[in-house]
């Protein structure tokens, strides 16, 4: 399991900021109505809604997070209420919100059908949620394959998660809670200085990577599976002169 306080992921969080403005737009929100940014991590997506007049809260399982999304909001001077706690057991009421959001948060909940159970029991009748899910496609996906094929070969464990890029998958545990979904698709932009630089920088601050490498290191197969990542992302780079490459998503829009 990972710790997501564990490194800099709020450097990663800067990253996904377009992301969370895409959700954000596509919730189309209005003043006053209440939102929650579920798994919120550092507060993109909370404090994009509470820019907007929105009253929210978000929840993040990592209190460190938790704490910089709660520095972020003052040092912008907006209200915003952040708590610790589960994804899979939300310490919210019945119909709490209008809006729920969740920018690549609730898509990595170890039980899928309990999260989007959540998820759908705090948002009032006639209310809406937007889940962003990565789509498995692109160099970024690619070099993520690389390790976690290395992962698997060093512990015996391969890691099987839910398929929320996939739209019958989504649909038909959306209707086991009542709910309709409908998709929006987007793409994000990945740059650096070089390929190297790219990877090197997830090595030190990506809490996926500081949880992995000790194991690869253990098994003696980590300079291996580095050496393919790096291959990859140098295939797949679309800009000579630095690094850029693009990564699939998919919003997915829940109707109560």
């Amino acid at each position: 399991m990972i710790d997501w306080g564990t490194g800099e992921y709020e450097h990663t969080a800067a990253e996904l900021e377009p992301v969370a403005e895409h959700v954000v737009s596509l919730a189309a929100l209005q003043r006053g109505e209440r939102v929650v940014d579920i798994a919120c991590g550092t507060g993109n997506a909370a404090l994009l809604a509470a820019h907007q007049g929105a009253v929210v809260s978000g929840i993040d399982a990592a209190p460190r997070l938790i704490q910089v999304a709660r520095e972020r909001a003052a040092k912008a001077g907006l209200a915003a209420t952040f708590v610790t706690g589960d994804a899979q057991q939300l310490p919210f009421d019945d119909h709490d919100f209008d809006v729920a959001l969740s920018v690549f948060g609730l898509i990595f909940a170890d039980d899928p059908d309990r999260a989007f159970g959540e998820l759908v029991r705090v948002v009032r009748p006639g209310g809406r949620a937007f889940v962003s899910a990565w789509v498995p496609a692109g160099p970024i996906d690619a070099m993520l394959g690389v390790f976690a094929r290395a992962i698997a070969a060093a512990t015996g464990r391969t890691m099987r998660r839910f398929a929320w890029h996939d739209r019958e998958a989504v649909a038909e545990l959306a209707a086991r809670h009542g709910a309709e979904v409908r998709f929006h698709d987007g793409r994000l932009a990945s740059v650096a200085a070089s390929p190297e630089e790219y990877l090197a920088a997830n090595e030190e601050r990506h809490p996926r990577s500081l949880a992995g490498r000790p194991l690869l290191e253990q098994a003696g197969t980590y300079a291996a599976a580095r050496s393919e990542a790096l291959a990859v992302l140098r295939q797949g780079n679309e800009d000579p002169e630095r690094f850029r490459v693009t990564s699939p998503y998919r919003v997915i829009e829940v109707r109560r």
